[in-house]
């Protein structure tokens, strides 16, 4: 008798699409949790991709709930990311007052075991599973192992992680739907209006790419070059378009589903008939910077890690990645997420040419 295959061992999971405003609500928070340097070439980009929606939106929220923001996540932001497999189980159409009322009717220690990492895999690696379990139930040498053995240099994360097990799970429960609820009121409400359309069709254009495209190459277009490898155990890929994360990629799980919450393609947003194509913009910027086509000249020799392109031109890590942010974005590279190397697009390079052609020929 043949011994039983394991899941998705030589297949690609299925992949589905969902633009939903409970994701875009949660992704609102993880953006305004990340303090923005106006001076930092990575912050000014995503500035430019989202229009101004992070100092717009700290503009219009009173101070004392941007401080219990803060002051809930410890500047970590992807303690809202946590939250993500809660929206994906809320009740369709997964609308904010839906997430919200079904957070509401979820024990509080349940709610508090996906705060703070119980049912993500990279966190469970690291902390067995009883241990992260008995210091959410109060067990004080249970919670001191727990923060001796998550992400201890994560310093953003250490004091969230501190500040979620000092306090009874009913307390932060509380102090979460309060945040939620003022949140959407005097913010994310307002902004429904302007984000669902482009939401709706991105994922509309992805449903048509999925008909004529296998699954991994739709992973890979929707998140500008993630070359994502099926991981044993995971049934599905869920991809979530977003607006307000433009440009980056933020990825979670929830179960055997694999979340991708991907940046909205140019095509998506509403542009002035006169105005170049934002790809082909995306791609001139890119050509533009020496250092960028430099980094395109090493990645016809073969893949590389971030550090190494880092090492190789003398500067520090987040350098880079803001140079690989911009290669990625105009789709002139990958990732490989199962070992963290960048290639090249081949295919992308011929295509300014002809965009720019387009453009240039067009009544």
């Amino acid at each position: 008798m043949l011994p039983t295959a394991l899941p998705n061992r030589r297949r690609f999971p299925s992949v589905e699409i969902d633009a939903s405003l409970a994701y875009e609500f949660l992704m609102s928070l993880c953006a305004i949790s990340f303090p923005q340097d106006p001076q930092d070439p990575q912050d000014l980009e995503a500035a430019e991709e989202t229009g101004g929606w992070y100092e717009a939106t700290r503009t219009k929220a009173s101070p004392d709930l941007l401080k219990a923001i803060e002051e809930f996540s410890s500047h970590y932001e992807k303690i809202w990311t946590h939250l993500l497999g809660l929206a994906y189980d809320s009740p369709s159409p997964r609308d904010v007052p839906a997430f919200i009322a079904y957070l509401e009717i979820i024990e509080a220690s349940e709610l508090l075991l996906h705060l703070v990492g119980y049912y993500l895999r990279p966190f469970r690696r690291i902390t067995q599973p009883d241990m992260i379990l008995q210091a959410v139930e109060g067990h004080q040498e249970a919670k001191r192992e727990f923060l001796r053995t998550s992400f201890p240099d994560d310093a953003n994360w250490q004091a969230a992680l501190r500040q979620l097990l000092s306090r009874e799970p009913e307390v932060t429960k509380s102090h979460l739907l309060n945040i939620l609820q003022r949140w959407y009121n005097e913010i994310f409400h307002d902004q429904e209006a302007q984000l669902i359309p482009i939401l709706v069709r991105d994922a509309k254009a992805k449903r048509i790419l999925k008909q004529i495209e296998p699954p991994q190459q739709l992973v890979e277009i929707a998140t500008n070059g993630f070359d994502y490898l099926p991981e044993p155990y995971v049934r599905e890929v869920l991809l979530i378009p977003s607006f307000i994360l433009r440009p980056w990629v933020i990825t979670s799980e929830h179960h055997d589903v694999k979340i991708f919450c991907y940046p909205v393609a140019d095509e998506s947003l509403v542009e002035d008939d006169e105005a170049p194509p934002v790809r082909l913009v995306r791609l001139c910027k890119a050509f533009a910077d020496e250092r960028r086509l430099r980094i395109l000249k090493k990645l016809t020799v073969r893949s590389y890690s971030l550090q190494e392109v880092a090492d190789d031109f003398s500067v520090v890590k987040s350098t880079m990645n803001h140079h690989f942010v911009i290669l990625r974005s105009a789709g002139l590279v990958r990732l490989r997420t199962n070992d963290n190397q960048y290639s090249l697009r081949d295919e992308s390079i011929s295509e300014m040419c002809k965009l720019l052609e387009a453009y240039l020929s067009k009544k």
